[in-house]
């Protein structure tokens, strides 16, 4: 960067010193061969000047809604290294896995966001019963984030759904865990981008957040996260904690 800004400072005197007016608009013109010749700053430098990380992607197709949904590809020490990181995250509400997870999932997305990391949904519809920190709990659809996990050389979709596993899972381990009750029944399954709130958006194609929705979803994190803490309550105090 430093050559490229002096070349074009020795450049730039020279020409305004001396050049007449035809040559000056073909030197000009030359100017962006000549910077391009003289190399270029990286891909991943912003523009504060500092290095960001980038991130390998890959193409996962969505036969329901018949939608191609770009995920950054992890390894799995990595994946596990963001799962913690955001089952840590105190402005979200796992500590309620009864309702919300439309709003956890969009929360997830946006601090992956911050990280660099490209993050999809997956979706389940059905009647869905699972059982979880405060028993079982009934769901007509369930919402997660997904990235693709590079595992023996194969791209593995993959969830981050902290309410109910410790750790990411395989798509199909997550829906298995979903349709493992006898009285739970399957309908869809479906991935869109990260910017989809719910599943009344399955066929939006979307390349940002709506501010509503964003907004809903503070309000509900919120709202379900002090419930969370209720709940606890009354259970530590039931137990004579």
């Amino acid at each position: 960067m430093i050559k490229v800004l002096l070349l074009l400072t020795l450049i730039l005197s020279t020409t305004f010193q001396a050049a007449p007016a035809a040559t000056l608009a073909r030197q000009i013109k030359s100017l962006p061969g000549v910077l391009k010749n003289a190399g270029s700053p990286p891909a991943d430098l912003n523009c504060n000047g500092s290095l960001e990380n980038q991130s390998v992607t890959s193409t996962l197709y969505s036969p329901h809604n018949r939608k191609n949904i770009e995920l950054t590809v992890l390894s799995p020490e990595r994946a596990r290294e963001i799962f913690t990181t955001l089952k840590n995250d105190e402005d979200n509400s796992f500590n309620y896995p009864a309702d919300g997870c439309y709003a956890r999932a969009h929360r997830m997305a946006m601090v992956m966001d911050e990280m660099g990391v490209i993050s999809g949904k997956a979706f389940v519809e059905g009647e869905l019963f699972v059982q979880t920190s405060m028993g079982e709990i009934g769901w007509t659809y369930h919402v997660a984030s997904l990235v693709l996990v590079k595992k023996d050389g194969k791209l593995v979709p993959t969830v981050f759904d902290p309410g109910l596993f410790d750790r990411p899972v395989p798509f199909e381990e997550w829906k298995a865990l979903l349709l493992k009750d006898s009285k739970s029944s399957f309908q869809s399954e479906y991935f869109t981008k990260r910017f989809n709130y719910d599943p009344d958006a399955r066929h939006d194609d979307l390349d940002q957040y709506n501010e509503e929705q964003v907004e809903d979803m503070k309000a509900a994190i919120k709202g379900f996260s002090r419930l969370g803490h209720m709940f606890e309550y009354m259970d530590n105090k039931e137990k004579g904690q």
